[in-house]
């Protein structure tokens, strides 16, 4: 499928299943097509979604929630929520600045303070977005910043949002952030807890519990691997990271040891999705592959059920997605296509 320019940027995970929409992020803006009305060779119709305040993307995410649902955008400067079509921006939240104290300050000196603080907020940028429910029921969304901070806002009943609470516990920024709920696509399982996945640069992968938007806490810190985590998932009782070095790991929640690993890509792994109903990812990575994988979960082996590859292209984004979900669709980095396969996944 033809994409129309400006192309996919090299943000890893960028791509996303909202509803029965794929978007992916373009420099400053997200783009959304239909698959349904892909046609092999023509230009798909895309609908671009400007990032209002003008700030690079560093990553968009479809948000789901029962029937509704968002789109989050992940920001220069913070957070921006778009309904699920991506029509209407519903909540915008920016990184805070103090504002500075000018008594007793000389003219050079109240400079000095607002070059510091410009500086500063240039350096924090948000990254990787998911929901999941909190203990009290709530629907908590929750992005992740370059400081190292987890943020969560909470969606009421009429789609009003509160907060964010800001929590302190990563050291490096974060790169990746998942649920149970979220892995389901906003459906409700037996595996949907009020658990939160994040990862950060350093290669931590944390375990939170959600008590309310207000209540966080670390359960603990699976593995002490030190290669980032370009996504994660949960999946049953068992964590699903994707890590920089090509492999994906299975960690047990329960007790935080390493279950599994499958050496999926030769090169760097950039994104990985999981399907919502079935046990199985897809992943890609700087080495064109796209390939499909039966979990090691739940008494199964692991297994491979697609594998191919991409010639001189660096995939970026994979998403399940169709009326199963049972499609894969795939983008990569400064390229105008979107290869979309149709698969014969087991039930």
């Amino acid at each position: 499928i033809v994409l129309p320019k400006p192309s996919p940027s090299s943000t890893y995970n960028n791509l996303t299943l909202s509803g029965h929409s794929l978007i992916y992020s373009s420099a400053h803006q997200a783009c959304m097509l239909q698959p349904s009305s892909l046609i092999a060779g023509q230009v798909a119709a895309v609908r671009r979604i400007d990032c209002l305040s003008g700030e690079g993307v560093h990553s968009v995410c479809a948000i789901p929630h029962g029937e509704t649902g968002f789109v989050v955008m992940a920001t220069d400067g913070g957070v921006q929520v778009w309904d699920k079509p991506g029509l209407h921006l519903l909540f915008q939240w920016s990184f805070p600045v103090s504002d500075a104290n000018s008594s007793g300050s000389s003219p050079a000196a109240q400079q000095a303070l607002t070059e510091s603080e410009t500086h500063v907020r240039h350096q924090l940028f948000a990254r990787s977005s998911t929901i999941l429910l909190a203990a009290d029921g709530s629907a908590n969304i929750c992005f992740g910043a370059s400081s190292g901070d987890v943020h969560v806002l909470q969606v009421d009943e009429l789609g009003r949002f509160q907060g964010p609470s800001t929590f302190h516990h990563h050291k490096a920024p974060i790169t990746a952030m998942g649920s149970a709920y979220q892995s389901r696509h906003g459906r409700t399982a037996e595996d949907v807890s009020p658990l939160l996945l994040t990862a950060d640069e350093s290669g931590v992968v944390i375990v939170w519990k959600a008590d309310s938007a207000e209540s966080y806490k670390v359960v603990r810190t699976l593995g002490s691997a030190t290669v980032p985590a370009t996504s994660i998932a949960i999946r049953k009782d068992c964590a699903i990271v994707a890590r920089l070095d090509g492999s994906v790991q299975v960690y047990g929640l329960k007790d935080g040891k390493l279950r599994a690993e499958i050496a999926a890509h030769s090169r760097w792994l950039t994104c990985m999705d999981i399907h919502p109903l079935k046990d199985i990812i897809v992943t890609g990575g700087e080495d064109g592959m796209i390939a499909v994988w039966m979990l090691p979960v739940g008494g199964q082996k692991a297994a491979v059920l697609l594998s191919t590859v991409w010639m001189h292209a660096t995939v970026t984004g994979v998403a399940f997605c169709g009326p199963t979900f049972d499609d894969v669709a795939a983008v990569a980095f400064d390229t105008d296509e979107l290869q979309l396969f149709k698969l014969l996944l087991p039930s």
